[in-house]
């Protein structure tokens, strides 16, 4: 390559500073470097405006660490507040469901025995208990609970949630034809050494008899014989 001008080193030194020419234009410049001292200092200079101290360097470091930190927290954040909310909707949505099911489904309250009638209490060709209920005041029922005191006495308990509905009462258990195979129940009940010796149905404290050992009930009329045929 031709010898350089001042000129030309001068624009070609942030090349030869970044060592991004040519290794002839490597060559030319340092030549020339080699004997004006004006293009040296002008390199000199270059060096030392693209060098920063070592405290500006440690001030950006730690600017740099600073900032990562910063970031890393605020991820961490909102992960954490994003969990922390997903726990809270849960927790809210679960309360939600738990009232629902207390208020609307969970079947709690004893059904009182004011609005219980009892009628057509009959005795079927098979021994079967046959009778109808119905919920004098209108709101379904939708659960009877069974219990066997230890001297005999089987109680059918209605029983309804907290809030009443009365949608589709009428084909509910709260108005319906039924019946009672003691002999079943006998087989089926949980402490052998306890034979049923009466039934009621309604709240214990206020149950209406169905039949009691000894007691002679009414033969079922043919109807309800039809009704409960196989």
């Amino acid at each position: 390559m031709n010898k350089l001008s001042c000129e030309v080193v001068r624009d070609l030194l942030p090349l030869y500073y970044d060592e991004v020419c040519s290794a002839n234009t490597k060559d030319a410049v340092e030549a020339h470097l080699a004997t004006c001292e004006a293009c040296k200092a002008a390199l000199h200079k270059l060096h030392q405006s693209s060098s920063l101290p070592f405290e500006v360097m440690e001030k950006n470091r730690q600017a740099s660490t600073g900032l990562a930190s910063f970031k890393a927290y605020w991820r961490r954040s909102k992960t954490a507040s994003f969990v922390k909310g997903l726990v809270l909707a849960t927790a809210v949505s679960g309360a939600i469901y738990l009232g629902y099911v207390g208020l609307f489904q969970w079947n709690i309250n004893e059904v009182p025995a004011s609005v219980i009638k009892v009628t057509k209490v009959s005795r079927l060709h098979d021994g079967r208990i046959a009778y109808h209920v119905n919920m004098t005041d209108g709101y379904r029922v939708d659960q009877v609970n069974y219990t066997l005191e230890d001297d005999g006495d089987f109680y059918m308990t209605p029983v309804r949630p907290l809030i009443k509905s009365k949608k589709f009462a009428e084909i509910s258990l709260g108005n319906i034809n039924n019946f009672v195979d003691l002999d079943q129940l006998n087989a089926n009940r949980k402490n052998p050494e306890i034979t049923i010796k009466a039934i009621y149905y309604g709240p214990k404290d206020n149950a209406t008899l169905l039949w009691k050992e000894g007691m002679e009930l009414p033969p079922a009329s043919e109807e309800v014989e039809a009704h409960y045929a196989n």
